[in-house]
């Protein structure tokens, strides 16, 4: 079974945006088993649109189509799905009540152009979208199916979970195929493999292990596919080579599925009754926007500081001027008497800080851009490592985000392997 995915957005041919959407429904459609061989970006055209749609069901079982259901007169996917299915257009009640109950919640009620969107191709099965004021759209001709969705990405990922993916498995019998994640961050690719390649050479045949990682944070994810018939017996294979995996990394996994670093720390400090405090320089509070992005953090994590003028790391964390003026911002001695100042001025259990020269410019001889030091540590000890990363300013506030992060994660585990914590910079 194959399919096709189709992008509507002159946005994204003149490289406004990055179809991101593509990438994922082609992952989340590997993963029921449907094979996707062919992407294609449009224009807002309604001959563009129906020509590609004509192309695709020649080849294709299935076509996903995004983009172009808003409100406004460039959103003519509906249209022109209805003239290719030979359709008649009418006013979607369902559709309609879905977008003032979305209104409601800001306290507004939708105009009339708002009715526009709810006009629907009569015959198509409509589908609801709780998160979007534009409705999907699933078409069935000739044992053919297309499927018209937002390409807003929270939107179209909502009704692919909710609705079509659920949907294809039905009408298509889709294998049973199941996964199961590990989240693992410390060491690259390569050397993940290295450690696992006797466990993968000794796997069943229907089951596959891929190492998907992401540089940028400096995390790999680890999933494993089992492929059959029984779906108790699939399950059980995972869950055993999962353990299996654990044991043979150790603490380098931090979590499964969706399970975030931030997350991992969460239940860390709750099992411990701890509380954490940051103080970020070159981060510039990144560290603490990834611990509050929590649900519930409030019962850990009590504030934080992004003191950049060295000024203020004097003022509100207490460094002595003398550190500065021996040592600099970007030092050893600055970090830890920045860890210790937010464990006594925010009053907290455990500390986290981060001061660096994050780039591209601001380097010198002695302290080249990507140089930084982290420190985390409690009232009794401090553990401090110097980073040296690159010249992209963006990748070295992320890649230092993850490694504080999982640097504290190994401070509460008592697990610090300075290797396993900073080898992965690639």
């Amino acid at each position: 079974m194959n399919a096709h995915i189709i992008s509507i957005g002159d946005e994204i041919l003149i490289g406004q945006i990055v179809n991101t959407n593509a990438a994922w429904m082609a992952e989340e459609l590997n993963q029921v088993g449907v094979h996707v061989d062919q992407i294609v970006t449009i224009a807002d055209g309604h001959e563009a649109i129906k020509d590609a749609v004509a192309q695709a069901e020649k080849e294709a079982d299935i076509i996903l189509i995004t983009g172009g259901l808003g409100p406004t007169k460039d959103d003519i996917t509906k249209k022109a799905l209805a003239e290719y299915f030979g359709l008649e257009m009418a006013y979607h009640e369902p559709s309609f009540n879905n977008i003032q109950t979305l209104f409601a919640q800001f306290g507004r009620e939708p105009d009339d152009r708002y009715k526009i969107q709810a006009e629907m191709p009569v015959g198509a099965d409509i589908m609801i979208n709780k998160v979007g004021t534009a409705s999907g759209m699933w078409f069935q001709k000739n044992g053919k199916v297309t499927v018209s969705m937002p390409g807003v990405p929270r939107e179209m990922k909502y009704l692919m979970s909710k609705e079509v993916l659920p949907r294809l498995h039905e009408h298509f019998s889709t294998p049973t195929i199941l996964h199961k994640t590990l989240l693992t961050t410390g060491k690259g690719e390569t050397d993940l493999s290295g450690l696992l390649s006797e466990l993968e050479d000794g796997l069943p045949e229907n089951i596959k292990l891929a190492y998907l990682p992401n540089t940028l944070k400096g995390q790999v994810r680890l999933r494993l596919s089992a492929r059959g018939e029984d779906e108790a017996v699939l399950q059980k294979q995972l869950d055993e080579n999962a353990i299996k995996i654990t044991k043979l990394l150790g603490t380098l996994v931090f979590g499964e599925g969706k399970q975030t670093l931030s997350e991992s720390i969460g239940l860390l400090l709750k099992n411990k009754n701890a509380t954490l405090g940051i103080a970020e320089s070159c981060t510039g509070g990144n560290v603490a926007h990834h611990i509050t992005l929590v649900p519930g953090c409030s019962d850990y994590f009590k504030g934080s500081v992004v003191t950049y003028a060295n000024e203020l790391k004097m003022k509100i964390l207490g460094v002595k001027k003398s550190t500065l003026d021996e040592y600099g911002a970007v030092s050893e001695q600055t970090v830890k008497e920045m860890v210790l100042g937010a464990i006594q001025n925010i009053g907290v259990d455990y500390a986290v800080a981060t001061s660096g020269i994050a780039g591209p410019g601001g380097g010198h001889p002695d302290k080249p851009v990507g140089t930084i030091w982290i420190a985390v540590g409690d009232k009794d000890k401090v553990f401090t490592k110097k980073l040296q990363l690159g010249k992209d300013r963006e990748r070295n506030i992320q890649l230092t985000t993850t490694i504080v992060m999982n640097t504290l994660r190994r401070f509460l585990l008592d697990d610090l392997d300075v290797d396993k914590i900073t080898s992965y910079l690639g």
